[in-house]
Parts: structure tokens; C-alpha cells; sequence
């Protein structure tokens, strides 16, 4: 076993033990005041010492009671909790609150536990086991006000401040009972297999001017007449009506078959707008926690808010993702399309050219991880006809306002996750300057385009 599975075993092992700071505490207290009292000097024959002693004994028995009050609660609902759950006959359920989370821009978890006692003006906290060797903090779920005198159930939401914008997997919850002095807090595992994904938001961004070059439908027409490509490789048998000038001679050395190449034609109703967003990664990034954490988070985030903003202007937007994933029943179309935004990761299977049908595509997203040579090929090919929207990576780790400057210099702050990432990053010699390179050049390949449609967004 290595030092870190030692220390992960360890730190586990610590969320069973029974007994809360706050016991350890009340006996030290307790001890250090019944030795400081019982060793104070009285006079043995004088009424005040025989009342002394007595009240001690009052307040030692009186604190004995209390005690195992609190801890007959906890058995009782642990044990109680052990028997149903022996019986799989307790009901857990995890989700998402996607309304609530969007609404607040917090990531809101709903959880929902049945049958279960609570300890008499006790607590019951949870802790979840996610992604095999991750574990949440201890937690008391935000319950609405019950009117019941006895409830079996606890039913309510939590604020996880996750860190990735991904799918998580959960495999177990802890539950705590704890009395209502908070010194007791048995543990009891309760197997789970759950998911929900957490959501990016939306970022302030300008609008995108873009033109659509599909349809699906011909039922919504539109100003401007957009080129439309002819089917699957251009070419179509040669027929008496054809021009003889569009005969593909070479295809007639090659297999003696006469066919003809199909012309653009000015279609009034485009009005689909395809999006493709590439994850591709022409770099090593495999365990790398700057550009798999805050990097992935900022093109989720960014790509996101170019979906709502193309939504917002009211075209018909279809978004083609460049890798699979999990089926999710989602009813609403927008929420599908955010799932798959956020279940998706770095790849390096798919390039630009496997990926992007530039038939269909009216915007293509890229990031400072993409090939740059693929970029530049397509935007000579393409830069009149699709909208290259560039997503520089960097900028996650540079959004820092003058207030952050203020606060930096007068308040003494820890260090939070994004410093890390920021530690990590400069010291990540080889990849940083790789990738610094590779905005330069997609940004001068952009800047090239700018004016036939290519930006930096």
C-alpha cells in the first residue's frame, strides 16, 4: 500500500470514531473542574463543605444522565436504521436541482432518505463517497419546516461546492447520528449508486453575428439566400439534361462512369445553425490539473454561454458534440445540450477534420489546444462560410479584478483552489510554454480571418 492509499485509509477510518471534539472537550473540562473542586480546602466540620460535596454529586450524577440520554437517542435511531436497512427496505435518492442551481448559480444537490429516526432534538448529517476515492464534507441537509410530531424521513437540499464541471458518480453516503448535545455521532455506510452532473453557467459575452447554412425544414424562411452544398461527396450519376461541362473527367479514367458534379445552390429557408465544438487536444494534458480542472471549466462555461447566446437570438440550433455520451432523460432539448457540454472532456481520438462536417457547420469552437495546422486549413477553405470562435485558455487563470488586488493586499487570505492551479501552472515549464505558443500562432491564424468571420470571442 503506498503512502498516500495509507493516508486516504486512515483519514476514512477517522469518520466512524464516535465520539465528537466537543466529548473529548466536556471531559477534559469535567475532569480538570471535579480534581480542582474535590482537592479545594474546607473545613470538614462546617455545614458548607457537607453541601459542597453533595451538590457535586448532584451535578455528577445529573451530567451522567444527560449523557447516556443522549447516547440511548443515537442507538436507538442507529439501531433502528440498521434494521431497515437489513431489510433493503430504506429508500435513498439523489439528484440535481437544475432550476434551483441555475437560479442561484450554485451547485444544489436534493436528497431524499426513508424510513429513518432521528435522535430526540438530535441531528442526522450526511457525508458522500464520490468517485470511488472522494468524500464530501459532513453535512446537515436544508430541510423545508415539518409540522409532524414524529418524521421517519429527512428530505432536503445542500450547496456542494464541487470543484469540475462533470458528471460525478456517487457510491455511498455516511450518515451521522448525532444527540443534541453534539457529543455523540455514530456512523452507520448506506450503499448508493447515483450520478448528476453539475452545470456551467453562462458568462456576460457580446452577441454573435452568425448565419445559418442548413435546414431540416423548409418551413422558415430567411433575408438572405445562403449556399448550400449537394449531397454526400458533391456527384450524382451524369443524366441527358446535365451539363457536359461538369462531367468529372477524372472519375471516368478511373472507373469508366460518367458523373457530375452537383452545384451550390441559393437555399431561402437555412435557417439551422450547427455548432461544433472541438475538445481535441493536440498535447499531452494527461495529468495536468490546471488544464483538466479551470481550463475545462472555462470552454464549458464559454461554450455554454455561445449556445444560449445563438438560442437567444432564435435560430434553430443544433449542437454536434465530438464524443459520446451517456444517455440522459432530460425532456428539455437545452438541458440535453448542457449535459453533454458538461460530461465532456479532453480527447484526443477525434481531430478538427475527422469531427467538423463543414457542409453543415455555421460555428466551430476551438481552444488553445487545437492544432493549429487543421486550423489554419480549414479557416483558408472556410473562413467566408462558418464562424471560428476562439476560446484562450489562459484567461481562466488571469480574471482577477482590482478588488482582488485590495483584498490580497490588506486581508490575509488561504490559499484557495484557483492559487493552486495557478502554482501548478508556472511551474509546468514545458506544457505552458507549448500551449503559449500555440495561442500565438491560432491567434495570428485568427486575426489573418478576422474580417471574413473568424474571431476571437
Amino acid at each position: 500500500m503506498t503512502i498516500n492509499g495509507f493516508r486516504n485509509r486512515l483519514r476514512e477510518a477517522a469518520f466512524y470514531i464516535p465520539f465528537t471534539l466537543y466529548f473529548f472537550l466536556f471531559v477534559v473540562a469535567a475532569s480538570a473542574a471535579w480534581k480542582y473542586l474535590n482537592n479545594k480546602p474546607y473545613d470538614s466540620f462546617s455545614a458548607f463543605a457537607d453541601i459542597f460535596a453533595l451538590l457535586l454529586k448532584v451535578a455528577f450524577f445529573f451530567g451522567l444522565i444527560l449523557l447516556a440520554t443522549a447516547l440511548v437517542s443515537v442507538l436507538i435511531s442507529v439501531f433502528y436504521f440498521l434494521y431497515k436497512r437489513r431489510k433493503n427496505s430504506i429508500d435513498f435518492k439523489l439528484s440535481t436541482d437544475l432550476k434551483e442551481s441555475e437560479l442561484n448559480q450554485k451547485q444544489i444537490v436534493r436528497l431524499f432518505i426513508s424510513p429513518l429516526l432521528k435522535p430526540i432534538f438530535g441531528f442526522v448529517k450526511i457525508r458522500l463517497q464520490y468517485d470511488e476515492t472522494h468524500f464530501s464534507d459532513k453535512f446537515q441537509l436544508l430541510e423545508k419546516a415539518q409540522h409532524q410530531m414524529l418524521n421517519n424521513k429527512i428530505e432536503g437540499t445542500y450547496h456542494w461546492p464541487l470543484p469540475q464541471i462533470k458528471e460525478y458518480h456517487v457510491q455511498k453516503a455516511i450518515l451521522y447520528f448525532e444527540d443534541f448535545l453534539q457529543f455523540f455521532s455514530i456512523a452507520v455506510d448506506l450503499p448508493a449508486s447515483n450520478h448528476f452532473f453539475t452545470q456551467p453557467t453562462a458568462l456576460q459575452k457580446p452577441g454573435l453575428a452568425v448565419k445559418p447554412r442548413k435546414t431540416e425544414e423548409t418551413n422558415t424562411r430567411i433575408e438572405e439566400l445562403r449556399k448550400v452544398e449537394g449531397e454526400y461527396l458533391n456527384y450524382k450519376n451524369f443524366e441527358n439534361n446535365d451539363d457536359v461541362r461538369r462531367i468529372v473527367w477524372k472519375i471516368y479514367a478511373k472507373n469508366k462512369e460518367l458523373v457530375v458534379r452537383i452545384p451550390e445552390t441559393l437555399d431561402p429557408y437555412a435557417s439551422h445553425v450547427y455548432l461544433y465544438a472541438s475538445f481535441y487536444s493536440v498535447f499531452n494534458v494527461l495529468g495536468s490539473s490546471p488544464v483538466e480542472v479551470p481550463f475545462l471549466n472555462y470552454y464549458k462555461e464559454m461554450l455554454w454561454t455561445l449556445y444560449q447566446n445563438l438560442v437567444k437570438q432564435g435560430f434553430e440550433v443544433r449542437y454536434v458534440p465530438d464524443q459520446e455520451t451517456a444517455r440522459k432523460n432530460l425532456s428539455d432539448k437545452q438541458q440535453l445540450v448542457k449535459y453533454s457540454i458538461s460530461t465532456s472532456h479532453w480527447q484526443t481520438n477525434k481531430d478538427l477534420n475527422t469531427y467538423c462536417k463543414t457542409s453543415d457547420a455555421s460555428v466551430l469552437v476551438i481552444s488553445s489546444l487545437s492544432d493549429a495546422g487543421q486550423v489554419q486549413e480549414l479557416a483558408e477553405r472556410h473562413g467566408n462560410d462558418i464562424n471560428f470562435i476562439f476560446v484562450k485558455l489562459t484567461d481562466s487563470l488571469n480574471r482577477q479584478n482590482m478588488f482582488d488586488w485590495v483584498q490580497w493586499l490588506f486581508v490575509q487570505n488561504e490559499k484557495n483552489d484557483m492559487e493552486r492551479y495557478k502554482t501548478a501552472w508556472s511551474v509546468s515549464v514545458g506544457l505552458r510554454s507549448k500551449i503559449a505558443e500555440n495561442e500565438k500562432k491560432l491567434q495570428q491564424i485568427l486575426k489573418k480571418y478576422q474580417a471574413e468571420g473568424v474571431a476571437e470571442w
